[in-house]
């Protein structure tokens, strides 16, 4: 008599990617959030302590979007050679090395822009966004084939809401670590390193994860140069395109020196800064089921135009952030995250909504390499102005001021392209309006619909109450 193990004593195979999925994305996180053009982090450690000028700190930032640029050029030939789970896991070890390599690095490293220190950054952070770039592609082909179409909408909804959280409790301990160490060299050395050993945690998560739903060669896809003109002839898409190339320039153009300006000219502590922006990362996830049901409701172009233009108008209020002011920032950051999060779910779902289904692949890559190769001119010259605004005299907190003038208007206005790509049945950007004038839409966004869903009234002895009256015995 042979023993058989029950239903629940079994673990299938997609349970058990679903489960390392979410170990993955999890642990993966802090890492991944230090890898971003412009995060607090890196701007502390790269201004403050080593020194280093606006431009060259411009430069640094530059670098993902010139490797995702770059990476429709590569990626394609990996993958003649590489299956999409290699190239992932492969990727992630090549970020993790480049990390690594940071990490043990640091304490040789002169401050200042000796000829050494900038080599090893310039180095180091080409290795790591290479990777990424590379990653963030293959990744997503791969869980093409790990997670069932039936299943992807609600678990990536969930994991999503996880790698928050996540995102949060990282945040949080890099506030704590970066007032316990004062800042110091040796602060970035526990974060960095607690980083990378979540990662290794990340990819050996991969490792065990194995493809599902590949019952069947995949539909080849058609010739690049037929794809091309598919793309080519789809005018929707090309002005899709140019607008977010406009749009990646213009809010990158000044956009990652927020965090500069904040240390540098308000002089507030890294740990300070990291716990203001951990208001804006609040703020946009407690109002993205708001922005979803708008997008869902009046379409995403007036949507986002609403989202950019409230987003901005936050922004502007940066051009009179002064030391003796630094209140105003506890109400610009997380209106900022709460804003900007109707345009950034809305970007990707019209990207999903233009791209022809004879030309997905290419569609998709050059949306990416376009609007990257468009987004890495902006930190770079942003810090060239900003270098040259106090070479010519300027003192530096007033060209900040100037550029957090200019940035708003000039991203407010690439919404004028936005309003020529044409997206079937979306209402009038005057009717989205009309919509926040709703109290129950502008608590939503808060998330405070608790609050508009109580009925209160005055009860017989004169208190207010949200309980309904009794009727009967």
């Amino acid at each position: 008599m042979h023993a058989t193990s029950t239903p629940s004593e079994r673990v299938s195979p997609l349970r058990h990617n679903l489960r390392l999925g979410l170990w993955d994305g999890i642990t993966a996180m802090p890492l991944v959030a230090l890898s971003q053009p412009g995060n607090f982090v890196l701007a502390a450690l790269l201004t403050t302590s080593f020194g280093f000028s606006t431009r060259t700190y411009g430069l640094i930032t530059s670098l993902p979007f010139w490797f995702n640029f770059l990476q429709v050029l590569l990626t394609p030939v990996l993958a003649q050679h590489l299956h999409s789970r290699s190239m992932t896991i492969l990727s992630s070890w090549l970020h993790i090395a480049g990390w690594v390599a940071l990490l043990v690095a640091l304490p040789f490293l002169e401050p200042g822009e000796s000829a050494r220190t900038l080599t090893v950054f310039l180095t180091v952070f080409s290795v790591v966004a290479l990777s990424a770039a590379i990653n963030g592609v293959s990744w997503n082909a791969w869980m093409q084939e790990c997670i069932p179409v039936r299943l992807r909408g609600k678990y990536f909804g969930s994991r999503n809401r996880l790698l928050y959280l996540s995102l949060v409790g990282f945040m949080l301990s890099v506030s704590g670590l970066l007032a316990w160490f004062n800042g110091t060299l040796r602060a970035y050395q526990w974060i960095f390193g607690g980083a990378i050993v979540l990662r290794i945690i990340s990819v050996l998560a991969q490792q065990r994860m194995r493809s599902t739903t590949a019952t069947h060669l995949p539909v080849p896809q058609p010739p690049w140069q037929d794809q091309l003109r598919v793309v080519w002839r789809d005018v929707t898409l090309k002005r899709f395109i140019l607008f977010a190339s406009v749009m990646g320039f213009a809010v990158n153009l000044f956009g990652p020196f927020y965090p500069v300006f904040m240390y540098e000219q308000l002089h507030l502590t890294a740990a300070h800064t990291n716990l203001l922006l951990l208001l804006g990362v609040l703020g946009a996830a407690i109002s993205f089921p708001a922005w979803g049901r708008l997008l869902d409701r009046f379409g995403s172009v007036p949507v986002m135009i609403v989202s950019v233009g409230l987003w901005q108008s936050a922004n502007l209020f940066m051009s009179i952030a002064v030391p003796g002011n630094i209140w105003i920032l506890y109400l610009i950051v997380p209106a900022g995250g709460l804003f900007s999060a109707g345009y950034g779910i809305g970007l990707f779902g019209l990207l999903l909504k233009f791209t022809p289904a004879g030309a997905r692949t290419m569609g998709m890559a050059l949306f990416v390499s376009l609007s990257s190769l468009a987004a890495a001119f902006g930190p770079i010259t942003g810090g060239y102005l900003l270098n040259a605004a106090k070479a010519r005299g300027l003192s530096l907190i007033d060209a900040y001021h100037a550029a957090f003038i200019i940035s708003p208007l000039i991203v407010a206005l690439s919404c004028l392209l936005l309003r020529r790509v044409r997206e079937a049945n979306a209402a009038g950007v005057t009717e989205v309006m009309g919509a926040m004038r709703n109290v129950r839409t502008v608590a939503s966004l808060f998330g405070l619909t608790f609050l508009v869903n109580q009925v209160f009234f005055r009860t017989a002895e004169g208190r207010f109450s949200n309980r309904p009256p009794r009727t009967g015995s």
